[in-house]
């Protein structure tokens, strides 16, 4: 393990350490029409605890993940999606530590779905983990760096804490409805958001794209400074950093999703969905649908939703 991630888990324990003495007040922002303000909150015990856990795990994760990357033979699913050895080793240790602390909880991962042919596996446990091991795998197999680890913590179907493993940065960014947003255990302020989109703000996509949202998004497109990284986890979590402005994806599935969403909440900032919302997420399926959504500022929302009207 290398000096920064060793440092990212001691960051991460000492913040551990404070909330097991009792220390459960969390800072998070409501946004209104005169700016953020900071409100004290406490965090629920059963999640609480299962907070603390899960980000020790992630962070045990992380020198493997970084090990092999570029370095894993690819396989190729039957919807024609990449998955590697290391998209299956690091689901079943990741969710193999949570199911140990917590035996009682469901849990879903995209390397972990029912077989084909069998009936959607139900979810009607107080809390599920929902896991993307390895998210950008196209960008981990070719050895760029643009990829992360996402896993996000539901209680009753709908995400209430999120975490997602930049690589790029190498950092541990966390956070919920709530409890705003952390960065490797310390507090992160998000910058205060433009009441109207500006044409150099950067906006992420995701490409190749279908001529229907070609066409619907054409205004947006044109207008705005457009990235495409390759990786929901870093789309998601540079939209909840302020680095981005807004997010569009139209080919996720839940998973894609979950953590982003709890995180992006954390930092004042929506995730919209243009068809089906996926939670509360009651059961999940060997193929689970598509969950086109839109993610940002409210400036970035007034400007894009009325484009899927």
């Amino acid at each position: 393990m290398d000096s920064e991630t060793r440092g990212a888990g001691e960051a991460f324990f000492k913040i551990s350490v404070q909330r097991a003495a009792g220390l459960r007040l969390a800072q998070f922002q409501i946004e209104n029409g005169a700016g953020a303000a900071h409100v004290a909150r406490r965090m629920p015990a059963e999640q609480e605890k299962r907070v603390a856990s899960a980000g020790r795990i992630l962070l045990d994760n992380i020198e493997y993940f970084s090990r092999h990357l570029g370095k894993v033979e690819s396989h190729w699913k039957a919807d024609k999606t990449r998955v590697t050895d290391a998209d299956l080793a690091l689901s079943r240790s990741i969710l193999g530590g949570l199911s140990r602390l917590f035996p009682g909880d469901d849990t879903v991962s995209e390397e972990d779905l029912p077989p084909a042919g069998a009936p959607p596996r139900t979810l009607p446990k107080r809390f599920c983990w929902v896991l993307d091991p390895i998210d950008g795998t196209n960008n981990y197999a070719a050895g760029l760096p643009a990829c992360g680890i996402l896993l996000a913590l539901l209680e009753d179907g709908v995400p209430v804490y999120g975490w997602i493993y930049d690589h790029l940065f190498k950092r541990l960014i966390e956070g919920g409805p709530g409890r705003g947003v952390r960065i490797d255990g310390a507090r992160f302020m998000p910058p205060p958001a433009p009441a109207e989109l500006d044409r150099n703000e950067f906006v992420s996509f995701h490409f190749p794209m279908d001529d229907e949202y070609l066409r619907r998004l054409a205004p947006l497109l044109k207008y705005s400074t457009v990235r495409c990284m390759g990786s929901s986890a870093i789309h998601l979590a540079y939209n909840a950093l302020g680095l981005l402005s807004g997010s569009f994806a139209h080919r996720g599935k839940v998973w894609d999703v979950a953590a982003g969403h709890a995180v992006l909440a954390g930092a004042g900032r929506r995730v919209v969905f243009t068809r089906t919302d996926p939670f509360p997420l009651r059961s999940i399926a060997h193929e689970p649908p598509c969950v086109p959504h839109l993610a940002g500022t409210e400036a970035f929302l007034r400007f894009a939703l009325p484009l899927f009207k």
